[in-house]
């Protein structure tokens, strides 16, 4: 037998629940309250002070908790979601911490936003905060219950508007979609633009609606004509050719058309334009009439009747010559000759023709036709040729006077074949340079103008024409057959292009109206119709529709939607442009490009915003902040289709996390990854910015590439992208080139891990973090060198404490400055926690301990250094992981001792009493009551440093009295100002001691030799009062306390602490048969360092191999 020392240098590497031959060097078996670290070794953790006076005021219960830093001077805020969905926060640091704070509800309603935010299951709240925003999302897909129906924050309503009933599928939380983009100006429409205004064109539309019934429109024009008629040869005259000339006839059975001639014009007594119809007697300029079986005379719009004249002898149909006989009669004959022979009948009207409108005659040629022919337009030219008269007798005549002929030849040209003319139709003119010639004696001008001799009449005959059937049938037969007068043939004559619209905008089916727009016209009705355009390279239509965008007008009317097809075969590169006029007016303007009329534009059932909106009293005892909760704004779709620019992938689903990544808001719903457009936090954008190209700063929308179901439910950002959580399954957003954009993101699978949905994943450096729970305890993983190609490296580092972490924990914090991580569980009043310690890219620490707090934990979190716990009596609390002003501590020697109690606050106002020897405190700790369930010991301590009892404690004794809230201590503390708060344990559960060789990272202990342990030298830091207990198989258990006193009360000139110390405990036993533990309850301080052990060591007798 051999006596043997070995030493255990550190404790720094926290619990193992490996059998103790395997535990390496510095692990314990057990030990709460305690903080491992490379440094200090394994210290009691520090108290915890409480935030305010009092508990958290209007705390509910259940609901669900987050958290949100501000900055340094204003501190932090802790907010509750509710089951009902109503939201409170209070301040948890700076300025009058611990009070409530304001809450409004903005856009959207109270309403609204607590019934998307009522859930029965916290953890379906997901919180996300960038800068002074936080989002929240709610998960939750179950059924309304009869519970939640009834209770007093559930909203009566569904959002659909029905009574909710129990079972009712929660919608409220799928995102949907409501409002409609734009629509046009009117719901049908077309713009007509004149490109080019030309002689001798006809601006011919045709507008027509593809339902009417039998609306093929057969429209008959005029191909080739032919003249005949009298001639105006002359004989014996002068041969000088004087009837040659040229006159253009312009034929139409609706309006005036003025025929033009190189020759003078030639006026005759005839009427202005007069129309007959099948059942009127209409007077037709040009001297015919056709007759039916009523008398009437058409005077522009003015139909003047006249019933008291007999018709003797008119025939029905018949084509008669009308001559005006005195202002309120007319000669009718059945041919000129009978005319001049005074063979006619008088028509008289029932009044003058003054009374119904002035009469002007001015120099015109007027033909005029049956109803349903127009627009025939002809120019005839007559040439002539000198030659010696016939007669001539040179003998008889001499060489001068009238011995020469003059021959004429006419030549006819269909310049416009017009509507309605068929072959066989024909009118006859009068040219007026025939009244010229030498055989026709003139007299008079204007309208008392009269000819003699042989004045020419001419017959123009269609010989051929042309059918065509076109669609031109709105609401009656033929009713959008727009044909205007031809423009004038003469390229003298001007031509406007106000003159060409108007011949367009006018004469409309009904129900079509329209307006002229610079050098176009808009057409708009309430019904469906459709516009061509006979010539389109003198003018150009579109509806909702073009295939090139040059085509479109600089004038148009604003707000008018056009659709750019680029392609006949594909509508993948088709986008839509609205005129915006400028002024919002119609006429000039510019396109931009804009979404197709009527589709869903805006996102509902959207993540929420909360975000401080005002502070009150800024750096005072009083300061409020305001919290607006909202629905947030999302930016609306403002370009393309749901084929060019398609709705999120989120629309119908449920989000279940927002988070943030390269400037761009992501949202998580089912197995896809929705990122907006960067830059567009304010209002995000989840649309493309243009339906012409995808943009590298459009949004991207892809999903994770899986052969199993894989909803995403968490992701976080690593330096090759972003790494995405599905409850099975890890994947990496990222890309191959410098810039994310949807044509280079990819999502690959990069580990199939399983993974706890209720708790984010954390970054510890060069690692990420997540928690497994999916067997009967909880694991912790650590997931390194995420890349785009491979699989990354995972370790589990709570493989050494398998039941350490419980499962289904609900509550993860982690301080990446202090290398630590805490798990919790709600309604637990244990914290496990992780701490490590990287030196480049090896892990020199790696170790797990254990929290024990007075009551269960609701919530938790760590900002900076401060870790922020509330209890289920819902008092927020804070400890400091690095030490602080704050933290109450006593300095003695020149060395500072940090004092340890929970929940800890002041107090002062003793009344002593030396009768009793006690002091009581009356009505000055009413939080007292609010502690309902006190697992610690109540005590308070002096840490006033000009005390001369300083580092004294005294444990309060609860009277009962005022009501409840009273409490005496032992001795005099009637003067100061004391801290008091609930003692808690430090404890440290040693394994058994081996035999153990080192080396490098490995540990072989001795457990087949027998080992008699004589005595532990314990290495202590900073430590006060504290006890060793000997835990012995058939003997009691042993403990000794060290201190110099062990009364209720200690007083000395000096508190009981010392900066490090050894001291030697006396053991005696074999390894085996012993547990030893070190135990510190009082205020002060207690660290272990490290051990070294002293014993008998006995290899027996077998050859070890």
């Amino acid at each position: 037998m051999a006596n043997i020392r070995q030493t255990v240098p550190a404790y720094a590497a926290g619990i193992s629940e490996q059998p103790d031959h395997l535990k390496f060097p510095g692990q314990v078996k057990d030990c709460i309250n305690a903080v491992p670290d490379v440094t200090q070794g394994l210290f009691k953790r520090p108290g915890a002070r409480r935030v305010g006076t009092t508990k958290l005021p209007n705390v509910q219960s259940g609901g669900s908790w987050f958290h949100y830093f501000r900055d340094e001077s204003e501190g932090s805020y802790i907010g509750q979601v509710a089951a009902d969905g109503q939201l409170r926060m209070w301040k948890a640091s700076g300025n009058n911490a611990g009070a409530a704070q304001t809450i409004v509800y903005g856009t959207g309603g109270q309403t609204a936003i607590q019934n998307y935010l009522q859930t029965a299951t916290p953890e379906n709240i997901q919180t996300l905060t960038i800068n002074d925003t936080t989002f929240l999302s709610n998960r939750d897909s179950s059924d309304y219950t009869q519970a939640e129906i009834d209770g007093g924050g559930t909203p009566a309503l569904d959002t659909d508007g029905s009574t909710l009933q129990a079972g009712d599928a929660r919608t409220v939380t799928i995102v949907s979609t409501t409002g409609t983009t734009d629509a046009r100006p009117e719901a049908h429409c077309a713009f007509i633009e004149l490109t080019r205004t030309e002689n001798g064109r006809q601006y011919a539309v045709n507008i027509y609606d593809d339902s009417s019934t039998g609306n093929l429109t057969t429209v008959n024009r005029a191909t080739r004509v032919k003249i005949t008629g009298n001639t105006f040869d002359e004989t014996d005259g002068t041969g000088h050719c004087p009837g040659i000339g040229t006159a253009v006839f312009a034929v139409n059975a609706a309006t005036d058309y003025t025929g033009t001639s190189t020759a003078n014009v030639r006026g005759t007594n005839t009427l202005p334009a007069i129309v007959g119809t099948s059942n009127v007697n209409g007077f037709f300029g040009s001297n015919f009439i056709q007759h039916s079986n009523v008398h009437g005379l058409y005077d522009g719009d003015t139909v003047l009747y006249t019933t008291n004249v007999a018709q003797g002898g008119i025939t029905t149909n018949t084509v008669y010559h009308v001559t005006r006989k005195d202002a309120t009669s007319f000669y009718l004959s059945a041919t000129a000759a009978d005319q001049a022979a005074g063979t006619y009948i008088t028509l008289t009207a029932q009044a003058p023709l003054g009374s119904y409108g002035t009469q002007t005659f001015t120099p015109q040629e007027k033909a005029q036709i049956v109803t349903g022919r127009d627009n025939l337009i002809v120019r005839l030219t007559a040439l002539g040729q000198q030659a010696i008269s016939p007669n001539y007798n040179a003998a008889a005549n001499g060489p001068g006077g009238d011995n020469y002929r003059a021959s004429y030849s006419l030549e006819i040209v269909l310049l416009h074949g017009g509507e309605g003319w068929v072959t066989g139709d024909s009118f006859t003119v009068k040219p007026e340079f025939a009244d010229e010639a030498a055989n026709v004696t003139t007299t008079g001008s204007g309208s008392s103008k009269t000819t003699t001799g042989s004045q020419a009449t001419m017959t123009v005959t269609v010989l051929d024409h042309e059918t065509t059937e076109v669609k031109a049938t709105v609401a009656t037969a033929n009713d959008g057959l727009i044909r205007p007068s031809p423009t004038p043939f003469d390229a003298d004559t001007a031509v406007t292009a106000e003159a060409i619209l108007g011949g367009i905008a006018t004469g409309l089916p009904s129900g079509i109206t329209a307006k002229v727009i610079g050098t176009g016209v808009y057409y708009s009705s309430a019904n469906p119709f459709t516009v061509e355009v006979l010539e389109d390279d003198i003018m150009r239509v579109f509806q909702k529709s073009v295939n090139d965008v040059s085509r479109l007008p600089a004038q148009c009317r604003h707000g008018y939607i056009v659709k750019v097809a680029n392609a006949r075969i594909s509508e993948e590169d088709d986008y839509y442009l609205r005129f915006e006029g400028e002024n919002n007016l119609d006429g000039s303007g510019t396109w931009v490009e804009c979404a197709k009329p009527g589709i869903e534009k805006s996102l509902t059932n959207m993540p929420l915003a909360i975000q401080r909106t005002a502070l009150a009293n800024q750096g005072t005892s009083t300061e409020i902040a305001t919290f607006t909760i909202k629905q947030f704004t999302y930016a609306d779709r403002g370009v393309g289709d749901n084929l060019t620019n398609p709705l999120p992938s989120f629309v119908g689903k449920r989000i279940n996390k927002v988070v943030f990544f390269r400037n761009r808001l992501a949202l998580l719903a089912g197995e896809n990854v929705v990122l907006c457009r960067p830059g567009s936090l304010g209002t995000p954008d989840f649309f493309a910015e243009s339906a012409l190209a995808t943009g590298a700063a459009d949004a991207i929308d892809i999903a994770c590439a899986s052969t199993f179901p894989s909803d995403i439910f968490d992701a976080i950002e690593v330096n090759s992208g972003l790494l995405v959580f599905s409850t099975n399954q890890q994947f990496l957003l990222s890309s191959d080139a410098e810039i994310l954009n949807p044509e280079t993101a990819k999502l690959r699978s990069v580990a199939t891990y399983n993974y706890n949905k209720d708790i984010s994943p954390i970054s510890l450096g060069v690692t990420v973090a997540y928690v497994d729970n999916s067997g009967k305890f909880s694991r912790f993983n650590e997931m390194a060198n995420v890349r785009r190609e491979g699989e990354p490296v995972v370790v589990e580092p709570s493989k050494i404490v398998p039941t350490l972490l419980a499962k289904d924990i609900d509550l993860l914090t982690n301080s990446r400055e202090n290398s630590m991580v805490l798990f919790g569980k709600t309604n637990s009043d244990t914290v496990s926690g992780f701490r490590y310690f990287n030196v480049g890219d090896k892990r020199q620490q790696q170790a797990w301990f254990k929290w024990k707090f007075n009551n269960p934990l609701l919530y938790h979190f760590i900002i900076n250094d401060d870790y922020y716990f509330l209890d289920t009596d819902n008092f927020l609390q804070t400890l400091s992981l690095v030490q602080d002003d704050d933290d109450i501590s006593i300095d003695q020697d020149g060395v500072n001792y940090l004092l340890h109690l929970d929940n800890y606050t002041t107090v002062t106002g003793g009344s002593y009493s030396a009768s009793t020897n006690l002091t009581t405190f009356t009505g000055q700790s009413t939080w007292i009551p609010d502690v309902t369930t006190p697992n610690g010991t109540l005590v308070v301590i002096d840490k006033d440093a000009a005390s001369a009892r300083i580092g004294r404690y005294g444990i309060a004794t609860l009277t009962g009295n005022n009501p409840n809230d009273d409490f005496t201590l032992p001795g005099d503390w009637s003067t100061g100002t004391f801290n008091i708060g609930y003692l808690y344990d430090y404890q440290v559960d040693f394994p058994t001691i081996y035999p153990t060789q080192v080396q490098g990272e490995k540990s072989n202990s001795d457990v087949n030799g027998t080992l008699v342990l004589h005595r532990l030298r314990v290495h202590f830091g900073k430590i006060g009062l504290y006890e060793t207990t000997l835990n012995r198989v058939g003997k009691p258990a042993y403990t000794e306390v060290y201190e110099s006193t062990e009364l209720d009360e200690y007083e000395a000139s000096d508190a009981p602490f010392v900066e490090e110390v050894i001291r030697t405990v006396p053991v005696y036993e074999k390894n085996i048969n012993v547990d030893i533990t070190v135990k510190s309850t009082h205020p002060s301080p207690a660290t272990l360092r490290a051990m070294s052990w002293e014993g008998s060591f006995t290899p027996k007798f077998y050859k070890r191999v």
